[in-house]
């Protein structure tokens, strides 16, 4: 019991800070009215009734008719997507409203393991973001399928989940193993249901029976809904469904449109799951999300409740999510609740954020020296990036390729093509059929562990010239080279193997675009106002010659996640996500 806060409570001491002249936005009853927010230490003590808009302490702000809402909350985000560390994530997503974040670091930790989940979680200490970390639960995604850095096995996370710093287990995203009762992801989800924690879901498409065989087995929630009638269905179930609005998925619009005659729902919560710096300065944040919520017919104070209270339910706590006697003192005002463009921000009591500028400087944990040399692999060769066929004879090659569609749900799929076999290598230069040209993709294991590579064929990826190769390869961040002939492919995944990750285009022999990534492949060392020019240069390069189109890096990543349907290519082959079994490349020869 906190003898001082129900005394400054009860007016017995004087509170540290009043809000005064706001319009409250109360998330428990719907309500906007007239009021003012008293703050002792860093907790709310008062909240004055309906048109009370003064308040005695010892420091006192006009808050000049604004909105006041609780901060926002992010309930899935995994901050290294931002390509930005903890501290500079916090201050690029801070002036935007977000005073807390769930994160799951599977990104930096299926390349270096528990070595990058402990950097993940001392690197978001002291600062005045929030960040809860959630242990990943799958590094990497498809065991059986690919090979990361790491590899936490139900024994590791029965560990891990005790650490200091664990809130919860992060998105379960091989959902094809939890219903199919797999003893790994089995042992993985009773660790954290054991332990008391929330299990995060990530379960795009699941239907009808396996959808109860998902929640049954302790997981309840999910962010891979990209349809409106998949998100109803899962809301119907009971599921919590996180509305996400990324910089690669754009959900809100399709669920908007089936829920928002449905009044307030208590199982909705917002998260914005892979935001690129660039986004987050041009954009926003949560405030982005909950504004797209608006624009798209949703009721504003159920969208702002689905990023605060809703948010804050999801996650069992009941010290956030609302301004009310108790609560941490996070705090949000806003000039409009349609807009949400943030004037003032106010986290444990005090004001960091004032008429949209960050004035407190985070704290900032520098990574190991050798987290900035993290891709281990030989020098690539031509001959490393062929397709082959046994048959000496064979003059054409049935290949299954890996089709990308812009349309929800389905981004990938196989395709058939038939192609010319030359000296018993599969020619794709001179196909013009179906979402021409095709481009080559090879897969190689960059963490030292092995020597797997993996080749494949790609249609409608939209690379027309040159090749791209990344470092940045959800989820195990293989190095991922992309491109229409095999000179600059291994120029380019050559480059990033001697400069250590990041993103890397090369046309016709000569470096075009580059975006270095020193930290793990994955992160800058920079903040977002510096980095950001260089993610709108590298985007500006590739789209006006290389890759035009909507979404490049999407394009460029999303081949090599093996747990979002429906075909996908790892270090080790060609995957059939929905069956998680490996596929043949080439199909037949003739």
């Amino acid at each position: 019991m906190n003898h001082n806060l129900i005394s400054a409570a009860r007016g017995d001491i004087p509170l540290d800070l009043a809000i005064e002249n706001i319009k409250l936005v109360n998330v428990f009853t719907g309500e906007i009215y007239p009021a003012a927010i008293g703050i002792y230490q860093d907790k709310i003590a008062h909240v004055t009734k309906p048109g009370v808009t003064t308040l005695q302490a010892k420091q006192v702000i006009d808050g000049q008719g604004k909105y006041a809402i609780p901060g926002l909350i992010d309930t899935h985000v995994h901050i290294e997507s931002s390509m930005l560390t903890p501290s500079a994530y916090a201050e690029v997503v801070l002036p935007h409203g977000t005073t807390t974040v769930v994160t799951d670091p599977h990104e930096i930790t299926n390349v270096l393991g528990e070595e990058g989940l402990a950097y993940m979680i001392e690197a978001s200490k002291d600062l005045d973001l929030r960040i809860l970390t959630y242990l990943p639960s799958c590094v990497p995604s498809a065991p059986r399928l690919e090979t990361s850095g790491a590899d936490f096995t139900p024994e590791l996370v029965e560990k891990f989940i005790q650490w200091d710093g664990i809130d919860g287990l992060a998105e379960v995203m091989n959902y094809y193993d939890v219903i199919h009762q797999d003893p790994r992801m089995a042992g993985i989800v009773q660790a954290a249901l054991d332990a008391g924690k929330i299990a995060q879901g990530h379960a795009p498409t699941l239907s009808g029976r396996d959808l109860s065989a998902y929640l049954v087995a302790g997981i309840d929630s999910d962010h891979e809904c990209r349809t409106g009638e998949e998100a109803l269905e899962k809301l119907q179930a009971g599921m919590i469904v996180e509305i996400r609005e990324s910089s690669f998925s754009y959900n809100v619009a399709p669920i908007a449109k089936v829920i928002k005659d449905k009044g307030y729902l208590p199982n909705v919560c917002l998260c914005s799951d892979d935001v690129k710096a660039n986004d987050l300065l041009q954009q926003g944040h949560m405030n982005h999300v909950v504004r797209r919520a608006i624009e798209e017919g949703i009721d504003p104070i159920n969208a702002i409740r689905y990023g605060t209270l809703n948010a804050a339910n999801r996650l069992r706590r009941t010290d956030i999510g609302a301004i009310s006697p108790g609560r941490i003192a996070d705090i949000v005002l806003l000039d409009d609740i349609k807009t949400m463009v943030v004037s003032d921000v106010f986290t444990s009591g005090k004001l960091i954020v004032e008429k949209g500028n960050l004035i407190r400087k985070q704290n900032v944990v520098n990574p190991p020296k050798h987290f900035m040399n993290t891709v281990k692999l030989p020098e690539i060769k031509e001959e490393d990036l062929s397709i082959t066929v046994e048959d000496p004879h064979a003059t054409i090659a049935k290949v299954n390729a890996i089709e990308y569609d812009y349309a929800p749900g389905i981004p990938t799929n196989f395709h058939e093509v038939t192609l010319p076999v030359i000296n018993g290598e599969v020619n794709l230069g001179e196909y013009d059929g179906k979402k021409a040209p095709l481009n080559y993709i090879a897969v190689f294991h960059r963490h030292g562990h092995n020597n797997n590579v993996a080749k494949g064929v790609l249609a409608g990826f939209g690379i027309i010239e040159g090749a791209v190769a990344t470092t940045v390869a959800h989820d195990s961040h293989n190095l991922a080279v992309l491109g229409v002939n095999k000179t600059d492919m291994k120029l380019a995944a050559n480059h990033l193997r001697e400069s250590n990750g990041g993103m890397v285009a090369v046309k016709n022999g000569e470096i075009v675009a580059e975006l270095k990534l020193p930290i793990a492949g994955l992160m800058t060392t920079e903040g977002a106002e510096e980095f950001s020019p260089r993610i709108n240069a590298f985007l500006d390069r590739i789209e006006a010659s290389m890759m035009p189109g909507k979404n490049p890096i999407h394009r460029l990543i999303i081949a090599t996640l093996p747990v979002i349907p429906k075909a996908k290519i790892t270090d080790m082959g060609l995957v059939d996500v929905d069956n998680q079994k490996f596929v043949p490349l080439v199909i037949e020869t003739n």
